[in-house]
């Protein structure tokens, strides 16, 4: 982007960086992974020390993202209108059906989750808020590709070989447009022990003022819990909370989405915070 700040850009890289670590990473793991100088980095880093965005721990030198992420989080949570209603859609759906609710955005090739409700069962899903998979992989990911513009698809699906996390997971590019495009006929996806391979998810996807899907919901059950009344149960449930929280973000066309005739636009657009 011309006239942007190449500091600030590296400090975006350098929380990116760390968020996808598990572990942190040192200074001259950032260098190489980021492919830029230690000298250069070495600034940035202590000016996100110092504003707690990152800390050090001086027995490791590694760096991890520091406790001034979780009140920016928090402040963001506070003032996204999904977010909110996500939270309000979710709780007692998560009640009624024992199930964890999810909500996902899309980051490139893959989904960051960025609201959970845990569901009452003893049996629940291993996630949090922050994690990232690949898209394709997810019902949430198929239902936020399923309504890209074809080109974007395109690029995306370019960029490299699709990664498998398990044996059911869709690595053949062709398979997965075909995958899309009864999607987009069906208004919902499931995956199927793609993601994990005792876990099955429902997902739809969530529309804004505009009719452009901008998120995407899931229930995700234990695959020792799938019946076939139960898909139709959750398939239902689902769609009526995509419905909902596209209803709060300004979608009027309601009716269209409960009858199963989703409206078919390829267009994207960012969540405002």
């Amino acid at each position: 982007m011309v006239g942007h700040s190449p500091s600030v850009a590296r400090a975006v890289a350098v929380l990116n960086a760390l968020a996808r670590s598990s572990d942190g990473l040192t200074l001259s793991a950032l260098a190489r992974e980021l492919r830029e100088p230690k000298s250069t980095l070495h600034g940035v880093l202590a000016a996100l020390v110092e504003a707690g965005l990152l800390v050090r721990d001086e027995a490791t030198k590694r760096y991890r993202l520091g406790a001034h992420i979780l009140a920016l989080a928090g402040a963001y949570a506070r003032q996204s209108d999904l977010l909110r209603a996500f939270s309000e859609v979710a709780r007692p759906l998560a009640r009624e059906l024992g199930e964890t609710i999810q909500l996902a955005i899309l980051q490139g090739r893959e989904v960051l989750y960025i609201g959970k409700q845990e569901g009452t069962q003893w049996v629940r899903l291993a996630s949090e808020v922050g994690t990232r998979l690949p898209a394709q992989a997810t019902s949430l990911g198929k239902c936020l590709l399923a309504w890209l513009p074809p080109d974007e698809l395109d690029r995306l699906l370019a960029e490299g070989p699709l990664v498998a996390l398990t044996p059911r997971t869709i690595t053949d590019p062709d398979v997965l447009r075909a995958e899309l495009a009864q999607v987009r006929e069906r208004g919902y996806a499931i995956d199927r022990g793609e993601t994990l391979s005792d876990v099955w998810c429902f997902g739809a996807p969530i529309r804004d003022a505009h009719g452009a899907v901008v998120a995407a919901v899931s229930i995700s059950v234990p695959v020792t819990r799938i019946t076939p009344e139960r898909v139709d149960e959750l398939i239902a449930a689902v769609r009526r909370a995509a419905a909902e929280l596209s209803h709060r973000l300004g979608y009027s066309d309601i009716a269209r989405e409960s009858v199963g005739c989703p409206d078919v636009r390829f267009e994207r657009r960012r969540v405002a915070p």
